[in-house]
């Protein structure tokens, strides 16, 4: 049984322990032991590892049972991945061994506790143990996932039907695409716009600044799961809150042309290669449009890809007045200092952007205090079953690539490598039977 670890001074340095068997301890109060049994990787864990130490993710699974000197938490760390748990053993009634739970898990075959308190609606659990309380909320909910597969049936050779569904449940089931598209951007009538990073951050984000109307929204790295969600919720805006057009700049254009396509927007909707930012036509193309103001979602671009972009518009004579706000949501694929990060903040300052971070958490927070859980996650539920049935034409390219166990070209350490050297293709969902053959 092993578990990956990363280092957190270079993350393209890992390494897959197999601990030494721990003795067998009896649960804590209110707890589940649980195995990881089926994850999704992603840009995101990259996301996850480059900026574990600021927003806390390393502090979700410690490393304090490795051995030396992997067990040394200021240098290395296990970065954890979405998907599902079964329960091994349980002190909670609700919660029975053999139920699955939908989750932020360890990259580990290795056996976890969790120390859960039942939350709204029902079926929802959230993790209470002091060494994650400095966690965002949404990386400690826990939820049943209503399946008749055993852990035994998600780790045998054959993959039917509704393994391959649970799949797709793992790779869908993010959330940012969604409230970015529907609470942030021109939200439905009765809804207040939130600021990307959530009220809590005590910062505007009036209806003007969510107003879209008047806009040219383009889209960067739109080919992950974040970035073709918020695409399949935004092109179904109705006339009163579509933009001037969406522009998605990509490594998937005939993926993402397709989706369009079947998704018939009622506004000018296209995707273009990362080699055609800046080219005439496509900056003809956003100046025919006459946008008052132009928003880039940066959902991890390219190197190069957003100033392309911007000096493209800025010298352009018709499109150099227009306003230019930029909404970060992935990072850069490049692992970045410090140094070059505060570098990079000088430079947005300098190109004169209306730069705006966005976190999924504090959104999720701002719309769970305003509409309460049970309407939240009713509506989400009901959009992501949609959103799987027609996943087909939302998502035409995308495929799953199934793979086992941990340690490996075919393991989590192989797909790590993957990630790192950016050789994941656009059209590629990562899912791993953690309890495989090769775990």
């Amino acid at each position: 049984m092993a578990v990956h670890v990363v280092s957190k001074l270079d993350i393209s340095q890992h390494a897959v322990l197999v601990p030494a068997p721990a003795d067998s301890q009896e649960l804590a109060p209110s707890s589940v032991r649980v195995k990881t049994q089926l994850i999704t990787l992603s840009s995101n864990n990259l996301t996850y590892a480059k900026m574990g130490g600021v927003l806390r993710w390393w502090d979700t699974y410690p490393v304090s049972a490795c051995p030396a000197p992997y067990n040394d938490a200021s240098k290395w760390g296990i970065v954890p991945a979405w998907g599902f748990a079964s329960i091994e053993e349980s002190n909670i009634p609700e919660l029975a061994p053999g139920t699955l739970l939908h989750g932020y898990w360890p990259t580990s075959a290795l056996s976890t506790d969790l120390t859960l308190q039942a939350t709204s609606p029902s079926e929802h659990w959230v993790e209470i143990s002091e060494h994650r309380q400095k966690l965002m909320p949404l990386y400690n909910l826990y939820k049943v996932q209503p399946t008749s597969l055993s852990a035994e049936k998600i780790a045998a050779p054959t993959i039917g039907d509704e393994l391959n569904q649970l799949g797709w449940s793992a790779v869908l089931q993010g959330q940012a695409g969604y409230y970015l598209s529907e609470y942030v951007f021109s939200p439905r009538k009765g809804i207040e716009p939130i600021h990307p990073l959530g009220n809590a951050a005590g910062l505007p984000w009036t209806k003007d600044d969510a107003d879209v109307s008047k806009s040219v929204v383009v889209s960067l790295a739109p080919s992950g799961k974040t970035g073709r969600s918020f695409a399949y919720f935004f092109e179904q805006k109705s006339k009163e809150l579509a933009p001037l057009g969406f522009l998605q700049v990509t490594s998937a254009v005939e993926g993402l042309s397709r989706a369009t396509e079947s998704a018939a927007p009622e506004f000018p909707s296209k995707a273009i290669g990362y080699n055609n930012i800046s080219d005439p036509a496509s900056i003809e193309w956003i100046r025919n449009l006459r946008p008052s103001k132009i928003v880039v979602l940066d959902f991890g671009a390219r190197e190069g890809a957003l100033d392309g972009l911007i000096d493209g518009i800025k010298q352009d004579a018709l499109l150099a007045t227009s306003k230019i706000v930029l909404v970060q949501i992935g990072g850069p694929q490049k692992q970045m200092t410090p140094e070059e990060r505060a570098a990079l903040m000088a430079k947005r300052a300098q190109q004169d952007l209306g730069w705006v971070q966005y976190n999924t958490s504090g959104v999720i927070d701002t719309v769970v205090a305003v509409r309460g859980p049970d309407v939240l996650y009713q509506e989400l539920a009901q959009e992501w079953e949609r959103l799987l049935r027609m996943r087909h034409l939302a998502f035409p390219d995308l495929e799953i690539i199934w793979k086992e166990g941990v340690s490996g070209v075919d393991g989590i350490e192989g797909g790590w490598d993957l990630l790192n050297s950016g050789k994941v293709g656009a059209s590629e969902a990562l899912v791993y039977r953690v309890q495989g053959t090769q775990s």
